[in-house]
């Protein structure tokens, strides 16, 4: 992996990676001797939906991007994140010991069926009876959000 180049930037701006059209892109801020080989990609796609990357450059000069944060279409929280997202990797003043943390990620799938019902209750029984007889699946094509939570692990954890 090599060091990214403002040439790197301008290549990528303007491009589609993983049906994203890239926003916006820049060089990963950061406190590691390898930060400036990382950036950070704003995308959307064809349904408004807003996502923030980390990306790299592959042996193969292509971006190879990850560990997304999905925002639907918040392009509001999706441009502060695309400002702040590696901020917290550099240290503050107060910092002087690492933590424990635990963080629970939750994955939003969504499906809307249509169904004949004589009301609310019914149809959203009917649609729970097929769901657990497994005639709707959700897949990674229902995508449409993820949430990271992270709580400090105390001592009486």
């Amino acid at each position: 992996m090599r060091k990214l180049v403002e040439q790197d930037i301008a290549a990528i701006a303007g491009t589609v990676l993983q049906e994203y059209y890239v926003e916006s892109v820049r060089i990963k801020r950061g406190q590691f001797t390898d930060s400036d080989h990382y950036g950070i990609v704003l995308g959307r796609n064809v349904k408004g939906h807003y996502v923030t990357w980390e990306f790299h450059i592959d042996e193969n000069e292509k971006p190879v991007v990850y560990w997304g944060h999905y925002f639907m279409e918040n392009r509001e929280a999706a441009l502060k994140d695309f400002d702040t997202r590696d901020l917290d990797s550099l240290p503050s003043e107060s910092e002087d010991s690492i933590g424990r943390y635990k963080v629970t990620i939750t994955e939003t799938l969504k499906l809307t069926v249509e169904v004949e019902a004589k009301n609310q209750q019914e149809a959203e029984q009917i649609v729970s009876d097929k769901w657990r007889n497994s005639e709707y699946i959700l897949d990674a094509d229902n995508f449409v959000g993820v949430e990271f939570e992270a709580v400090q692990v105390t001592q009486d954890d």
